[in-house]
């Protein structure tokens, strides 16, 4: 089977961190992006299209959907201290996207979701896609609903869909965490490249993170899409300690999820 190509992607969240990454490392693989942010997307190149809406607003998602054939979904609110954004954003948000992208005849979306979906295990086990979900906050929670919403869209409505739980997307590894969950520019650019263009992945479920000697992933399911990842925080390595960074010392995170141990939301 062939890669798939598509006309269209839509990118939400285009003016994020890895949206604004995604803008430069998918240019010209595919003919056209549809660029959404409640933000104004600067700097179109050409083959890319702006639009400015929020998650809360329907008739603008059903614009942003309408012609497109696969999605990347971003946007999204990340903060779990205000329960009522997070909801609006999240959750109904998500619905609203997913359902005005079912009725425009989307093929296939790629739906950002955390390690905070698995945040409760503890670092000492060794994930894979099939454990039962542990979410560790409201945030996580809602990433499990997206993640339980597209199977239902592939299974009720034969929508192709990867979730990728996302571990610590930054441009290099700066604390002793990210020696396991970093997650590259370069690696993020290509996981997400490879489940747009991966044909047959029914509704997948794989860790985004980068080829990390100390990941505590077990089966990360990247062959799930065809990915190969490059990078490994272990290059990083000797540059942190000198910032003193504690490389080798005990850890100072128990839980895969990290900066939500021990915090009620």
């Amino acid at each position: 089977m062939q890669d798939m190509t598509w006309n269209r992607v839509l990118i939400t969240g285009a003016a994020g961190k890895i949206g604004t990454t995604l803008r430069a490392g998918l240019a010209g693989r595919h003919p056209a992006l549809r660029l959404l942010d409640r933000r104004p997307v600067e700097g179109l190149r050409p083959g890319e299209e702006a639009l400015v809406a929020d998650l809360r607003d329907r008739a603008a998602l059903a614009r942003a959907v309408e012609g497109g054939d696969a999605m990347v979904h971003l946007a999204g609110a990340p903060d779990p201290f205000d329960f009522e954004e997070m909801f609006r954003a999240n959750v109904r948000g998500l619905y609203d996207l997913f359902e005005a992208a079912r009725a425009a005849g989307v093929k296939r979306i790629v739906f950002a979701s955390t390690n905070h979906t698995y945040g409760m295990y503890p670092v000492s086990h060794g994930m894979a896609p099939t454990d039962p979900v542990r979410p560790d906050s409201f945030y996580g929670v809602a990433k499990v609903f997206g993640e339980n919403l597209l199977r239902y869209y592939f299974d009720k409505h034969g929508i192709e869909s990867v979730s990728l739980r996302i571990g610590s997307f930054e441009p290099r590894p700066t604390q002793q965490r990210h020696l396991s969950t970093w997650f590259s520019p370069r690696d993020a650019v290509e996981l997400v490249a490879r489940s747009l263009k991966q044909p047959g992945v029914g509704a997948a479920i794989v860790f985004g993170m980068s080829n990390n000697t100390r990941i505590r992933i077990a089966r990360p399911n990247w062959e799930a899409v065809g990915f190969k990842p490059q990078d490994d925080a272990e290059t990083w390595r000797d540059r942190m300690a000198s910032e003193g960074v504690d490389v080798d010392g005990e850890l100072e995170w128990k839980r895969h999820g990290g900066i939500y141990e021990g915090k009620d939301y």
